[in-house]
């Protein structure tokens, strides 16, 4: 009995894994090395508030909550990748991020005022509708290694060698 429930939980964690990458990426995190150069970028203020949509293990949204003030949101579809992030959290002590179970094309986000996404690129073409009618104007979105396709970044940070950032500031006629 014991081991028949074991191989259930692990088939559930291993089907919540390939569940989430078909709907946003498999789990491929941001490099350590690149989140020293993302930060400044996303250039968050107090009182801001920051989603990070298939925020895996959530290094990303714990580093952005470190000393800012704004308000951090990781969404994740795996439940395994989602329990990790909000267990680091719960152990590190920060209490201004927090994570969602759930899938980020359900995810409101009228109210941020920065997204950050690292999916595959062909899921940015369907999110991408998804910012024009939800997020504000000003709203930043900024991209880990690949551009939105259609939009022209507001910044690029390129280093040889190394993955490209992009920035994005959605105007005002993109608002419906």
């Amino acid at each position: 009995m014991f081991l028949y429930l074991v191989y259930l939980i692990v088939f559930f964690l291993l089907a919540s894994l390939a569940y989430a990458a078909s709907r946003g990426a498999p789990w491929v995190p941001t490099w350590k090395r690149d989140i020293a150069r993302l930060l400044p970028l996303l250039n968050l203020k107090p009182g801001q508030k920051m989603y990070e949509l298939g925020c895996g293990d959530g290094r990303v949204c714990l580093a952005a909550a470190k000393g800012n003030g704004a308000e951090i949101v990781g969404v994740e579809l795996s439940f395994l990748q989602w329990a990790i992030a909000e267990l680091t959290r719960r152990l590190k002590g920060i209490r201004n991020a927090r994570f969602v179970w759930g899938d980020i094309f359900k995810q409101d986000l009228s109210d941020a005022d920065v997204v950050y996404i690292f999916l595959m690129p062909k899921f940015y073409e369907k999110l991408r509708p998804k910012f024009q009618k939800e997020l504000r104007p000003g709203a930043r979105v900024v991209s880990y290694v690949w551009p939105i396709v259609g939009w022209n970044p507001l910044v690029v940070d390129e280093i040889a060698g190394e993955s490209k950032i992009y920035v994005y500031e959605i105007p005002q006629a993109y608002r419906c």
